[in-house]
């Protein structure tokens, strides 16, 4: 909506502009969808802050009954659910303005809306946690991530956590970083998730996909090889 709203001011400018040449107005309109484009990212990339900020804390089960930490996990689970339907609106406002990465976004939008989906019975879905599978996918090859040169420069250390859906076809989709890191290493990272090797979920007897949560560790200027962690995922 608001690229509709930027193209109308402009186009209604163009009666009342004398002497505009058809480049100059070339200009203004591109400079404006880039000034639109600059302005949504960093919108999203503030969601996306907001989104691990959230996958950070989910409630502790410690001092609470059973009954009353499941309704706060569900509760948990639907504000994550509701901040990636955030994002994804967003994002359907970049692919508005026809961005030259197009299939990048497209990619970040069908991620964004399969996190946005509300919980759900198994019946009703496509992709599966290790819980509900009868074999759990099996890692087979984990690629470590590149070390940038930035983060080496900048002595850049800690971790980053990437949900992942290991599909059905064999290939890595849908990555996405519940927790990020500065200077390149969240890009490096989520470059050597595409690259792991696995043998598939099983459920029903057939190949199933499954979500899994990989950490890429970076410490004392060298990566280190990514783990599984125990999560309530």
């Amino acid at each position: 909506m608001r690229a509709k709203v930027v193209l109308t001011a402009l186009l209604l400018l163009v009666p009342s502009t004398a002497g505009l040449s058809s480049v100059r107005y070339s200009r203004l309109l591109a400079a404006s969808i880039q000034r639109s484009h600059r302005e949504l990212e960093t919108k999203l990339e503030s969601q996306y802050r907001e989104t691990q900020k959230l996958f950070a804390s989910p409630p502790s089960p410690i001092g609470r009954l059973p009954v009353d930490y499941r309704r706060l996990i569900r509760e948990w689970q639907d504000d994550l659910a509701q901040s990636f339907v955030r994002a994804a609106a967003t994002v359907e406002e970049i692919l508005a303005l026809n961005p030259p990465n197009r299939e990048m976004w497209q990619e970040r939008l069908e991620t964004l809306r399969l996190y946005s989906q509300p919980i759900s019975s198994p019946e009703e879905r496509r992709v599966f946690g290790s819980g509900e599978v009868q074999t759990s996918a099996r890692i087979l090859e984990t690629p470590m991530a590149e070390y940038t040169d930035e983060a080496r420069a900048a002595k850049t250390h800690g971790d980053v956590r990437l949900r992942v859906v290991l599909a059905s076809d064999g290939t890595v989709k849908n990555v996405f970083p519940i927790k990020s890191l500065g200077h390149g290493l969240t890009e490096s990272a989520m470059k050597a998730a595409r690259q792991i090797k696995f043998e598939t979920a099983l459920r029903n007897g057939e190949p199933a996909s499954e979500f899994m949560t990989f950490v890429y560790e970076f410490e004392k200027g060298r990566s280190k090889q990514p783990y599984i962690p125990r999560t309530i995922f």
